[in-house]
């Protein structure tokens, strides 16, 4: 039960496996079979009561779901398409739940937060369907109110749960998320070989995922995006310059955190904030870049490293506009210098920006800041 809602899970894992020529329940992403991954994923998103529709092959799946003490369901259909094995969980669902969450076994890379977010929009939406999207495209896991479970039973339309669904778009409300994955079914060997490239990456947010979640999440104002999309220009800049001299730099990663950082401007202590949400997405890998993008501690005796360059790169930019650091202190210290707390923070920023910027001038060449 979450927050008075009772939720069941299901795994959708009947199928045949036809076009990937090996069984994907199965395969391994990570140090987990994919039917393994998602349960744990379901898990993580606060979900108790979790069923795996199985079918074929289901003699390989059930001592596994035996030992993680997940029930199976047995779709003994003749086709064991998508839309039979969501029927079956319906009608075998627990009679006092108020909805199921359906998810396919071969979209394994759906994050924890996009499972809580739907869930969470449960209290605000108790009577529709929720589908996630990105970038308005909609994709997995789906929500669906026990009141529907015999209409959608019944349905016998065309294109399966989608014509089901879109027979019900009055009743669907549609969850923005931050969360490409949703969209990454697995039905080929070259998309399993993405999803393997994806996992490995999985902690630094692609480029669209961080447009989603300036845009759709956090809906900054257009001051703080253009300002993002400038710093995150810069990082990339002086990745590309330490890289040239054959430094190496993520350049993702950087470039990320640039669009990021200032994502919860105007809330208190923004840095840490962006930080521990960016943690609870999922996006770890930039979360500590962010924490120190306004105040950091560095040796001047290490190399540059990926948080000194984002903090660089910040310091460089005033507004929208790309600036010598020192500008940049000019104009805080005739905003804030008569302040006796905020004076000494200001200066310790502009020595730290030209310390690191010092470093990386001596590896890279001079930064020439009406270039870049």
């Amino acid at each position: 039960m979450m927050d008075g809602k009772r939720i069941t899970g299901v795994i959708l894992a009947a199928g045949y496996s036809s076009r990937m020529g090996m069984f994907k329940p199965l395969l391994q992403i990570g140090e987990k079979p994919l039917v393994a991954r998602a349960v744990s994923l379901f898990e993580s998103g606060g979900i108790d009561d979790i069923r795996v529709v199985v079918g074929h092959c289901r003699e390989r799946i059930e001592p596994l779901l035996e030992k993680a003490g997940v029930p199976a369901i047995v779709n003994t259909g003749d086709c064991l398409d998508m839309f039979s094995s969501v029927r079956l969980a319906m009608e075998e669902a627990p009679p006092d739940i108020d909805a199921l969450i359906l998810l396919p076994v071969d979209i394994p890379l759906v994050r924890p937060w996009t499972v809580r977010r739907l869930i969470e929009q449960c209290a605000d939406n108790p009577e529709n369907i929720l589908v996630p999207v990105f970038q308005g495209q909609k994709g997995h896991p789906v929500v669906i109110p026990a009141r529907y479970f015999d209409k959608i039973g019944h349905w016998r339309g065309e294109n399966g749960l989608r014509g089901a669904l879109k027979a019900f778009a009055e009743k669907t409300t549609l969850v923005p998320v931050p969360d490409a994955n949703i969209l990454l079914d697995m039905n080929t060997p070259s998309d399993y070989e993405s999803a393997l490239t994806r996992w490995s990456r999985r902690q630094i947010p692609t480029m669209a995922e961080c447009e989603s979640i300036l845009k759709d999440i956090m809906g900054v104002s257009a001051y703080v995006d253009a300002h993002c999309r400038v710093v995150a220009d810069v990082a990339g800049r002086i990745a590309d310059a330490l890289a040239g001299a054959g430094y190496p730099v993520d350049r993702e990663r950087v470039v990320a955190a640039g669009l990021l950082h200032d994502m919860a401007k105007g809330h208190p202590q923004h840095d840490r904030q962006a930080a521990e949400m960016l943690s609870d997405m999922g996006f770890g890998a930039v979360a500590p870049l962010v924490a120190c993008h306004t105040d950091i501690r560095f040796s001047p005796d290490s190399p540059p490293n990926d948080a000194e360059i984002l903090y660089l790169a910040d310091k460089c930019v005033q507004g929208a506009e790309v600036v010598d650091p020192y500008h940049r202190y000019c104009v805080a210290m005739a905003r804030y210098g008569h302040d006796p707390e905020a004076r000494p923070k200001i200066e310790k920023r502009l020595a730290d920006a030209q310390a690191i910027q010092k470093k990386i001038e001596w590896i890279a060449g001079p930064l020439r800041y009406s270039e870049i």
